[in-house]
C-alpha cells in the first residue's frame, strides 16, 4: 500500500524567524532521504517560498487553483528533487478569492494534493491572521519556529496555543539563528516552554550562518548551495527527526488521515463543516 502523507505546517508567531527558508531547505533535506515531498506556500497574501527556491517565473500558482483557473497538476513544479506549489504575488486578489471559495472545489483540490505526496510541508504566514489559521488547520502536525529572543518566543508560544485549539500536533520546537549573539540560551528557551506549555522539547537548534544569506542572494537553498555548512548540517539532522514516526499521535498511512485533513482545511477556508 502506498504511504499516505504526513502534513506539517511550518509556523511562527513573528516574521523574520527564517521559517520560509527552513520550509524550503527541510523539504529538500527530506527529499534527499528518499522521501516524496511537496511544499506548499500557505502565505496567500505575501508569498515568497518560490523566491527561496529560485523560482521566479511561475505563470500559474495555487491561487489559480483556488479560483478554478488551473488544476493542481498545473501549479506543481519540480525543483531540487521535490515538488513545489507556489502561491504567487497577487495579494490584492486574496480577500475576494477566499470569499468565493466553494467547499466542493476545496475538497477536490486538497484531496488530489494530499494523494500525490508522502510529506506535505505548508509554509504558514507569520502571525495569527486568517491565512495562518488556514495553513495550520490544513495540517495534522505543526513545526513551530522561533529565534532565541523573548518577543519571538512569546509569539511562537501563541502560535502553538492556536495550533492546539485547531487540533494540530506540535512535536517540538525549532530554534533558528542560535549562537553567541543570541539573547536567550537553549536552556532558557526550554525553561520558558516548560513553564508555559508543560513540555515542548527543542527538536533542533540551527546556528546563525552567513552561508544562508549568501545562498539566498544566489537564489539557491542553502542545503544545496553549501551542504557542509553549519546550518545545512543542522537542517539535515532535523529532517531525520521529522521523518521518524515513533512519536506520532495518529496513523498517517490510513485513508481517514487524508479525509480528516481535507475536512479541516475546508472548515478553515469556508467556516463550514464538510
Amino acid at each position: 500500500m502506498r504511504a499516505r502523507p504526513r502534513s506539517i505546517s511550518i509556523a511562527s508567531g513573528k516574521g523574520g524567524t527564517g521559517k520560509t527558508t527552513l520550509t524550503a531547505n527541510l523539504g529538500i533535506a527530506l527529499g534527499s532521504l528518499g522521501r516524496d515531498v511537496s511544499i506548499l506556500d500557505g502565505d496567500l497574501a505575501m508569498a515568497n517560498l518560490g523566491i527561496i527556491m529560485g523560482m521566479h517565473k511561475c505563470e500559474v500558482s495555487f491561487l489559480d487553483v483556488l479560483t478554478g483557473n488551473a488544476d493542481i497538476k498545473d501549479v506543481t513544479y519540480e525543483n531540487h528533487g521535490i515538488k513545489v506549489i507556489p502561491t504567487g504575488f497577487r495579494f490584492e486578489d486574496v480577500h475576494d478569492m477566499l470569499s468565493k471559495v466553494k467547499r466542493e472545489r476545496v475538497e477536490e483540490i486538497i484531496g488530489e494534493l494530499l494523494r500525490q505526496t508522502e510529506f506535505l510541508l505548508i509554509d504558514a504566514p507569520a502571525g495569527i491572521a486568517d491565512a495562518t489559521i488556514i495553513s495550520i488547520a490544513a495540517a495534522r502536525e505543526m513545526l513551530p519556529v522561533c529565534n532565541p529572543t523573548y518577543p519571538s518566543l512569546v509569539d511562537c508560544y501563541k502560535t502553538i496555543r492556536l495550533a492546539n485549539v485547531l487540533g494540530s500536533w506540535a512535536r517540538g520546537l525549532v530554534v533558528n539563528r542560535t549562537g553567541k549573539a543570541a539573547d536567550l540560551s537553549l536552556g532558557e528557551v526550554e525553561q520558558f516552554m516548560g513553564r508555559t506549555l508543560g513540555a515542548m522539547p527543542i527538536l533542533s537548534d540551527i546556528p546563525e550562518d552567513p552561508k544562508v544569506q549568501e545562498a539566498e542572494r544566489e537564489g539557491v537553498p542553502v542545503v544545496v548551495y553549501e551542504p557542509e555548512c553549519a546550518a545545512s548540517l543542522a537542517i539535515n539532522e532535523l529532517a531525520k527527526v521529522v521523518a521518524g514516526e515513533a512519536d506520532l499521535t495518529y496513523v498517517p498511512y490510513e485513508e481517514r488521515a487524508v479525509v480528516e485533513t481535507t475536512k479541516r482545511l475546508i472548515r478553515a477556508l469556508t467556516g463550514r463543516r464538510a
